[in-house]
């Protein structure tokens, strides 16, 4: 696959860094599948998302987005229902869950390299709506609850310092917190009434810390698969937790799941509870969250989505 014009858009601070050598490196491999690669790096919160509508409006066709999940979510919101750029994802930040749930290597250099190999594949984005009008658009997965309130207090600084720990950190202190309380509405599947601390909405396998708490989800699907932690004690989470990193939520007690396209989501008794979109903090519930009608082309390898793969 040939593409005219590449914008690579950037990110200096995610994880790491994207260090100027990297950004060469990469263009050089870019510039082998496009006769143009034009560098946009960001320089702002939600600056990625403006980038990338200004590149899809000066005729890019193809959007590369170098940054961690974060900066991946924001270019997303630039694309969202355009057909006319692939999207290609390189690892360049803490958790990079997208890159590892499509089997993307790790390596930002390896995975511009698999670009020739790479199928675009239309994916359908889900969407959150606030009771204020606000909305955002996610690729991977949105979670209400207590994973929104560990991102909240996870800072930059100590995700430069610690990488991935530095949310098991903010997970441990959780432990000495009130937790979040919220129900889930308009979902048969889900109406004891019953407060949980944790919803996740995902397609995607793959959850932050080397986390499996949807394992039946996938991109490519029209719905989402939906895991409701039930009830706020710290100890049953501890469980939760060891579920999580031996892929067995869907046959743990207390973990409800289901498939959906639509659901409702409220806080309980009137408490301020958190909701995250691909790993970034968007807002506080009441929130509606359906798979919309919108999509992006997104790059991805040829065996994503077969059985076993």
């Amino acid at each position: 696959m040939r593409f005219q014009r590449a914008a690579y858009i950037f990110n200096p601070v995610s994880g790491e860094g994207v260090g100027a050598s990297s950004v060469e490196q990469v263009r050089s491999i870019l510039l082998a599948a496009a006769r143009e690669v034009c560098l946009a790096p960001t320089e702002a919160p939600n600056h990625a998302s403006s980038l990338a509508r200004e590149a899809i409006a000066a005729g890019s066709d193809l959007i590369v987005v170098h940054g961690g999940d974060g900066t991946v979510n924001e270019a997303v919101q630039g694309v969202a229902g355009t057909d006319s750029a692939a999207f290609l994802v390189l690892p360049g930040g803490t958790a990079n869950v997208l890159v590892k749930e499509v089997g993307l290597p790790t390596d930002p250099l390896a995975a511009a390299s698999s670009l020739p190999r790479l199928k675009p594949r239309t994916v359908r984005l889900g969407v959150v709506e606030f009771a204020a009008g606000d909305r955002r658009y996610f690729l991977s997965m949105c979670g209400a609850g207590l994973d929104a309130e560990i991102a909240a207090r996870t800072l930059t600084p100590l995700k430069q310092r610690f990488g991935l720990g530095a949310f098991w950190i903010r997970g441990a202190e959780q432990v000495f917190r009130r937790f979040p309380r919220l129900l889930v509405k308009g979902s048969a599947h889900f109406q004891s009434g019953r407060a949980s601390s944790l919803v996740v909405i995902s397609k995607s396998r793959k959850y932050g810390g080397g986390l499996v708490f949807t394992p039946r989800a996938n991109l490519l699907a029209d719905q989402f698969e939906v895991a409701c932690f039930s009830g706020t004690s710290r100890f049953v989470y501890c469980g939760y937790l060891l579920a999580g990193a031996c892929a067995l939520t869907s046959r743990w007690p207390g973990i409800r799941h289901a498939w959906c396209r639509e659901l409702r989501l409220a806080a309980d008794n009137g408490e301020s509870v958190q909701l995250q979109v691909d790993g970034e903090v968007a807002g506080t519930l009441p929130a509606k969250v359906s798979l919309s009608s919108e999509s992006l082309s997104l790059l991805l390898p040829a065996d994503y989505g077969r059985a076993g793969s």
